[in-house]
């Protein structure tokens, strides 16, 4: 026990714990001074987040292939989870079920994804992780829309007529998220041998600094807000799912393919991610029992402080 404790208490302090701390301040801000962190949110969409995935990738020398089985693994992941979590949610009502589907299937790759893919696995593992973020982003963005419409049953006033609308909107809001602009330059630009000049890349250095200290503090920001709701059988069913069902995918994935070292590292990081804030904003549009979607974000949040710590000690 001594032993186990001994290696897990630096791993924890050394990449878990700054996390949570820099989280903190935001949360303990946002209590304090009634922070809504939308300003901040647009600033990192915008500007820090896409130079964030521009930089990585534009000085990145991994290849191709390798970008391409990420993208490949985060897509399987996120829709076989999806599946499970319709499944585990059989006998919730149906806004319910399609809540646990969207909290099961998107993990927080980005405001927790990213932070620790970098304190765990260093430059080259960030830029891989940014990858499983991007399909995380896209397919949420699309297939987390449909999902979420589904909640709305035949008689809602605001339900089937207007789903082929809204997932058409989504897509072309998809198109319109900058940091899929901000990858195919990246990559266009490391790939022809480019190379900017000082002038240009120092500005985005300077922002992409500024990524993953917002994204954490926005975190806290969001999490402050989160209104708690008992429903402890479904949500320990969906808590295991996202924190142990996912990575364990995730380890099933990478062994039936092949893939090992640093790739399989990043791809069992980011499926143990807890359930992403994005979820409520899908959840609040379509009612899709939005409190309990935040109270699974601040439960899987929580616990994933241990379960993150445990992976980590096994992949390090």
């Amino acid at each position: 026990m001594l032993a186990v404790l001994q290696k897990l208490l630096p791993i924890f302090g050394n990449t878990v714990l700054p996390v949570f701390l820099v989280a903190g301040t935001g949360f303990l801000l946002a209590r304090t001074m009634k922070l809504d962190g939308r300003t901040l949110g647009r600033i990192l969409f915008f500007l820090s987040t896409p130079s964030l995935v521009f930089r990585g990738l534009y000085q990145s020398d991994i290849p191709y292939a390798s970008l391409g089985r990420i993208a490949f693994a985060a897509m399987v992941i996120m829709l076989v989870a999806g599946v499970l979590g319709w499944i585990i949610a059989w006998d919730q009502e149906r806004r319910r079920r399609v809540a646990v589907t969207l909290c099961a299937m998107m993990g927080n790759n980005g405001n927790m994804g990213l932070p620790i893919s970098y304190f765990a696995l260093g430059e080259t593992g960030l830029a891989l992780a940014t990858i499983f973020y991007i399909v995380n982003s896209f397919l949420g963005n699309t297939v987390g829309v449909f999902i979420a419409s589904m909640g709305r049953t035949t008689g809602d006033p605001n339900g089937s007529e207007g789903q082929g609308a809204s997932m058409g909107s989504a897509f072309r809001s998809t198109l319109k998220v900058p940091i899929l602009y901000a990858a195919f330059l990246g990559m266009l630009i490391n790939g022809m041998g480019w190379e900017l000049p000082v002038g240009i890349f120092r500005p985005v250095d300077l922002l992409a600094d500024m990524a993953i200290p917002g994204m954490l503090v926005l975190l806290g920001i969001q999490l402050s807000s989160a209104p708690l709701v008992a429903r402890q059988a479904v949500l320990a069913r969906v808590v295991a799912l996202r924190l142990l069902g996912t990575p364990a995918l995730a380890f099933l994935f990478c062994l039936l393919m092949g893939i090992t070292g640093l790739e399989r590292n990043v791809i069992l990081l980011q499926a143990a991610m807890p359930t992403a804030v994005m979820v409520t904003v899908l959840a609040t549009e379509y009612d899709a029992a939005p409190r309990f979607v935040a109270t699974v974000i601040f439960f899987t949040t929580l616990v994933s402080m241990v379960t993150l710590s445990l992976l980590l000690s096994q992949i390090s």
